[in-house]
């Protein structure tokens, strides 16, 4: 392929959130088998074009013909002129369903993605429930369109991995993601009623209210010294805490895919979710779902959950099933993408 391709890693900037790994797993894996060019400040990728301000006004990184990869749908970053030919990855249509955003605001974020959605000359979902949920809400005319799977971030498990200081030895459900309420992360106090487990969270706080919210539903119930805020964690704590913890929970009502229900899977944990957006998606036949976040209800999923899990030894198949998320698998894809594109020029 003669075609040059540019890679929008920009979002690397944001380290411990979703696309900062999406970003950069998937663009080291297409780098393995193809010759491209980021676009980013980082050096974690390259060969790489560093971004300036006035990118979002005059992005032209190529003379003549090139393939440009806007890896997600906020991206401020779109080439000018005719010579691109755009791939467009849409994560989420989260904005839209937040119920905190005004109508006006929804308008004016359909008005731009519509408008790089008519910009573009493939598009890409990454999974199906994003793919239907666009085509539910957008105009996509006859561009091609293809669902390609976030692959798992995690390696394989090294030896003697050591229980997690802060746990201090106890029992612990884990839960990761950014402090925000579509996480739903306020009903999992609930869990800690009648036992005497640990709920550890970790992740950046990106609503400082809802950070009170959480805190005040563990004190309502008498739990807040059981739920511990580890923040932003390091990839050597991360794997720690999901190998170490009796079960992984993820309660969320917004996710485009759900990178962390694989990483817990891809480690044989059991996942507890919820049956919202992409997760039944992700998590498949091999999670257990909460059908409600009635607190009596979420401690019986739990515990029949966790029993189902010992007595029938679920480790193998949860792993079996999240081998179908590879980030090998998807860089193949996306090269299969370009290699379409430039087979027009």
């Amino acid at each position: 392929m003669k075609v040059p391709v540019f890679f929008d890693a920009e979002r690397l900037k944001y380290p411990n959130t979703g696309l900062y790994h999406f970003c950069l797993q998937l663009g080291q894996a297409i780098a393995d088998r193809f010759s491209l060019t980021f676009f980013t400040s980082s050096d974690e990728l390259s060969p790489r074009v560093p971004v300036h301000f006035w990118h979002k006004w005059w992005l032209r990184p190529a003379s003549g013909s090139y393939i440009w990869h806007a890896t997600h749908q906020d991206t401020e970053y779109m080439p000018t002129g005719s010579g691109a030919s755009i791939v467009l990855t849409i994560q989420d249509l989260n904005y839209l369903h937040d119920g905190r955003k005004s109508e006006a605001k929804k308008q004016r974020f359909k008005a731009k993605l519509q408008a790089k959605i008519n910009r573009a000359n493939y598009l890409v979902f990454i999974s199906e429930y994003t793919q239907r949920d666009v085509q539910a809400h957008f105009e996509l005319g006859n561009t091609p369109q293809k669902v390609i799977l976030n692959g798992c971030n995690l390696a394989q498990i090294p030896p003697d991995i050591p229980f997690p200081l802060i746990a201090n030895g106890r029992p612990f459900l884990f839960t990761i993601g950014t402090i925000a309420e579509k996480k739903n992360f306020h009903v999992l106090p609930q869990l800690l009623v009648g036992n005497d487990r640990l709920l550890i969270i970790a992740g950046i706080t990106q609503q400082a209210h809802y950070l009170e919210k959480i805190k005040q539903e563990a004190q309502d119930l008498g739990v807040s010294d059981r739920v511990i805020f580890a923040g932003a964690v390091s990839e050597q704590d991360k794997m720690a805490l999901y190998v170490q913890c009796e079960a992984f929970v993820f309660p969320s009502l917004a996710e485009g895919f759900g990178l962390p229900v694989v990483e817990a899977m891809h480690l044989g944990k059991p996942v507890f979710l919820s049956q919202f957006t992409s997760l039944p998606e992700v998590g498949g036949p091999e999670a257990y779902y909460f059908t409600d976040f009635d607190g009596a209800s979420m401690r019986e999923t739990l515990t029949k959950g966790l029993q189902d899990y010992q007595v029938n030894d679920k480790k193998q198949a949860i792993q079996a099933w999240s081998k179908r998320f590879d980030w090998s698998v998807a860089a193949t894809s996306y090269v299969e993408v370009y290699a379409k594109l430039a087979e027009r020029k």
